[in-house]
């Protein structure tokens, strides 16, 4: 069947399947013996919504209740979510000149006016967003400020601030996607911009890459009016989350198994951080420039001198899969490369997998 390389998953295999089981057997009991198995809130389980409060206050630095706090199916989902409490048509929704891809596309959908802006090694150029101001009407600004997607660079303090000021003089809501913030191998990781501006910010996080991809919970952190119209948008679509799951996540985060949990695999994803960029040093060394991302569970790989639409052409006909590098791009002038996730693939894998893409380079 070939080999498929993810944009940065976590590895479901090093995720104990009995802890899970535990969790929601725990749930169930505890559902069963307080009414719970009913029609839930739309914002998502009081106790999850505290419990992830209580995490982004006393980590993360987020000035944040239960209140603030809305569950979603997934980043996308809440994405998508405050995408359409805050997008009409004909509005204007600033983006990276590389972006991911599934939310530009949920503006779009919505009828927004997308604006790329360029992003270097210190992240989105904030110039370039406060031209873009004085010429558009802008209603929101969406960006990963943490791990950026797709090029892993940070970014800088003294742009995030700048950015919170335009924010406040032109009016418009910034959406931090914050998609996976526990992975972090270099130094203290950067507070969120939510924790500055909490006031402009719409913070978007997931437990997807902690817990398990195919568990699909997600969370927003808002202002209580964001929060408000978020739910009512849930109770027109299904009505409410997974309260089960929903549950059982709680249950995890309460009895310390999730902290214990992230602290592993935390360890086993930095080992593969390290072999992987031995691996690409190793095969694909005269080939590409990178830099050792400070955190995330993927490379960005630039090719100077190889064409990648050759490149992706030659790995198709080999059955080698990954996202193609024009799927991030959202101005044709954006520095094309390739994103290859790590986290999934053990040392065999690894080796398999740069050797492959060696191959496909020609």
């Amino acid at each position: 069947p070939g080999l498929k390389l993810d944009e940065g998953a976590p590895d479901g295999r090093l995720f104990p399947a009995d802890l899970l089981a535990r969790a929601y057997r725990a749930a169930a009991q505890r559902a069963s013996r307080e009414n719970l198995f009913q029609y839930g809130n739309p914002r998502g389980s009081l106790t999850l919504r505290e419990n992830i409060a209580t995490m982004l206050k006393s980590q993360r630095g987020l000035p944040v209740t239960a209140e603030n706090i809305c569950i979603t199916r997934g980043s996308q989902n809440g994405i998508f979510l405050a995408a359409h409490v805050l997008v009409r048509p004909g509005d204007t929704v600033i983006v990276e000149a590389l972006a991911y891809e599934p939310a530009v596309a949920a503006f779009r959908a919505l009828g927004a006016n997308i604006v790329s802006v360029g992003l270097d090694e210190d992240g989105i150029d904030v110039e370039a967003v406060e031209h873009a101001c004085r010429r558009n009407a802008v209603r929101a600004v969406f960006l990963t400020p943490h791990h950026q997607f797709p090029t892993t660079v940070s970014l800088r303090p003294e742009r995030r601030l700048r950015l919170l000021e335009l924010a406040h003089q032109f009016g418009f809501a910034i959406i931090e996607d914050d998609y996976d913030h526990e992975f972090h191998f270099e130094s203290q990781p950067l507070l969120p911009m939510a924790g500055y501006g909490p006031g402009h910010v719409i913070y978007v996080g997931s437990m997807s890459k902690l817990l398990l991809p195919a568990l699909r919970i997600g969370y927003v952190a808002a202002p209580p009016p964001v929060i408000d119209a978020i739910a009512h948008m849930v109770s027109l679509t299904d009505g409410m989350g997974n309260t089960l799951t929903e549950h059982a996540a709680a249950e995890l985060i309460e009895n310390g198994e999730l902290r214990r949990h992230a602290r592993k695999v935390r360890q086993v994803y930095a080992k593969r951080r390290e072999n992987f960029a031995k691996e690409i040093d190793r095969s694909l060394g005269d080939l590409v420039d990178y830099r050792m991302p400070d955190g995330g569970l993927a490379f960005w790989l630039r090719f100077p001198n190889t064409d990648l639409d050759t490149m992706e052409a030659r790995a198709a006909a080999m059955g080698l899969r990954f996202a193609a590098s024009r799927s991030f791009m959202t101005r044709d002038d954006a520095p094309r490369g390739l994103r290859i996730g790590f986290a999934s693939l053990n040392e065999h894998e690894a080796r398999t997998a740069i050797a492959a893409l060696r191959e496909a380079a020609g």
